[in-house]
């Protein structure tokens, strides 16, 4: 009987590592450093090298339940599902002002795409980090896991809007698809339909059913422009751009009371105005649960407003069966949002300490998008529950990488340095971002509580 060949069990390279787990090379770093993938380093060099045994690989990713990739498996399976990301469209417009409708174009198009089965759609943040960079198309499609991407612009005059769009192939950057709309602003949902009915052509996508038209949420223009507006300023994260949300939000609902969007978004801020400490708590809750009721009474299908109800329900109320059917609705209706699934795992399946699910949960999150700092900041904050603060930190750190501005991954960076008795770190963050955004009573019990562990009690 011929001996094996000790050479064969042996992986020595990233490449190789993820084709043998057929996933991509920035997903495997993050199982190393989150689900304990039994990758080895070769000391020497700048950049030591790695290799790992196939032995110990196929054990752990039983343990896990991740399927590998295999000659007669590849040969069985189906053909990977086209997949596609949008690029933020250019505003070609001299207003900055008018970038809020530019970003607000890529995004309903990708919500769009996002609820077509048999398409894989990266979520808007991964996208989205590529805004103003010259960057290799095989390089976006490579770091995004996506085939092909839109690339767009957009220039608003008066009541007209000129939209540009393009579909690329991204393994050879040749085009698949380009189209120029001129319409009025009370057509941009038409619009939207053309393009989302061209990339699935361009695609050759085998749906289902057939592709549905965009739907209108409003049929005020102001309202949606107002909508619009409230979103671009959520996105952006800070205590003030949420509160001039909720602003926006208020006049788009003024003008259109039956805009169920709009009525989400102000659930939306009303509950990170409450985590924030930028509102009474009790006041908060009170109108983000009665905003997120209308939402629904308006639309019930839409998923992220479930998911909202399911942590007003599971935080809130401690109604955690209630608040699970919120959730699991969610995840029926929007399995793609990113959103969704990292709200289940950190306000109901670490609440009750399904820590194995909740990790589950923000790898798919992941997987949709990968370059979101806020899903990698909810993943360290994951690991802090499991009490592993240096891995938290360091996916605090990547999210900070991804964005210098997003002052959370700051704070939370902070309360990780606590836990591992870096209190000197700690506190010169909390006094940073505090520096930055003005008095908040998060951060300011935060740094409280370090100055009390090392004794500085006035």
């Amino acid at each position: 009987m011929p001996r094996p060949d000790p050479e064969a069990e042996i992986i020595d390279s990233w490449k190789e590592l993820s084709r043998f787990l057929s996933r991509d090379v920035r997903t495997l770093q993050r199982w190393e450093r989150t689900r304990g993938l039994p990758v080895r380093r070769m000391p020497g060099g700048a950049k030591p090298g790695v290799y790992a045994l196939k032995s110990e690989l196929e054990a752990w990713r039983r343990s896990r339940r991740i399927h590998p990739a295999s000659s007669e498996d590849a040969a069985a399976a189906p053909s990977t599902p086209p997949s596609v990301a949008v690029l933020p469209f250019l505003n070609l417009a001299g207003d900055k002002e008018d970038q809020y409708f530019a970003d607000g174009l890529a995004d309903e198009i990708i919500t769009a795409l996002s609820g077509l089965p048999g398409l894989r759609v990266t979520a808007r943040t991964s996208s989205f980090a590529f805004r103003g960079k010259e960057q290799d198309i095989r390089e976006v499609g490579r770091r995004l896991n996506a085939r092909a991407v839109v690339e767009g612009s957009v220039r608003r005059s008066g009541s007209r809007v000129r939209v540009t769009a393009q579909l690329v192939e991204t393994s050879e950057g040749y085009h698949l698809w380009s189209e120029r709309f001129d319409r009025e602003l009370t057509d941009v949902f038409a619009i939207q339909d053309d393009i989302t009915r061209a990339i699935v052509n361009a695609l050759r996508v085998r749906l289902t059913r057939a592709v549905p038209l965009a739907r209108p949420q409003t049929k005020n223009a102001e309202a949606y422009h107002l909508w619009l507006k409230g979103r671009y300023h959520t996105l952006r994260q800070t205590p003030n751009e949420i509160l001039r949300s909720r602003e926006l939000f208020a006049q788009a609902i003024a003008l259109d009371p039956a805009f169920g969007r709009a009525h989400l978004g102000l659930a939306e801020s009303w509950w990170e105005g409450a985590v924030l400490g930028l509102d009474r708590p009790r006041e908060a809750v009170a109108i983000g649960r009665q905003s997120v009721l209308k939402a629904l009474e308006i639309d019930d299908t839409l998923g992220e407003a479930h998911a909202m109800l399911g942590v007003y329900l599971g935080v809130h109320d401690f109604d955690w069966v209630a608040a699970e059917r919120a959730f699991r609705r969610g995840l029926e209706l929007s399995p793609a949002s990113p959103q969704v699934r990292t709200r289940y795992a950190a306000w109901l399946l670490e609440p009750n300490l399904r820590l194995e699910e909740a990790r589950t949960e923000l790898e798919s999150a992941l997987e949709f998008d990968p370059l979101s700092p806020v899903v990698h900041a909810y993943l360290g904050h994951h690991l802090i529950f499991r009490r592993n603060f240096r891995l938290a930190g360091e996916e605090f750190q990547l999210a900070i990488e991804l964005d210098p501005g997003y002052w959370v991954a700051h704070a939370l960076l902070a309360g990780s340095y606590m836990f591992q008795g870096l209190f000197d770190q700690s506190i010169a963050i909390c006094e940073k971002v505090l520096e930055a955004i003005g008095p908040n009573p998060m951060l300011m019990g935060a740094a409280a509580l370090v100055r009390a562990i090392l004794g500085d009690r006035q």
